[in-house]
């Protein structure tokens, strides 16, 4: 899905970055990267997203710092490319987030199949995480069947 910068501004622009550029392709794998970033501080639905895109939702400073998260890129260089004034209050750049937004980058040039790859090497590193394990002790990935997977931090 390509959206029309020239006809839609800014929004289009954060779209196209976010999925074309980083090999998404589709404004759920996107909604899914903006949560996941931003620990579920923007939790937008893909239709929202799309929406973005297509000039039909308005950007707001949480989307835009959120977008900024996603993408690795300063929350105040695309502030001055989208004309929406960020808050001040907004939180603390998120080291992880930031490494996440590199690989992200980092996989554009893969293919599916490679991608797939990488996230079954990936998984297959992860240990179950031992109850009542501090949460300080623990790089906690996914929770599946009232399980906790993950690696400890070193």
């Amino acid at each position: 899905m390509v959206y029309d910068q020239h006809e839609v501004g800014s929004g289009a622009i954060l779209a196209n970055l976010l999925c074309l550029n980083r090999n998404l392709h589709s404004p759920t794998a996107a909604a899914k990267i903006l949560a996941l970033l931003t620990e579920g501080r923007v939790y937008l639905a893909a239709s929202t997203i799309s929406g973005i895109g297509r000039g039909r939702v308005a950007l707001t400073a949480d989307r835009v710092a959120g977008f900024a998260t996603s993408l690795g890129i300063p929350g105040g260089d695309l502030a001055a490319i989208t004309a929406v004034e960020l808050r001040e209050t907004s939180g603390p750049d998120d080291p992880m987030a930031a490494e996440m937004a590199r690989l992200l980058w980092n996989c554009r040039r893969l293919t599916t199949a490679q991608v797939e790859y990488v996230r079954d090497e990936a998984d297959s590193m992860l240990v179950a995480v031992p109850d009542g394990t501090p949460g300080a002790d623990w790089n906690r990935v996914r929770h599946h069947h009232g399980r906790w997977w993950g690696a400890p931090r070193h």
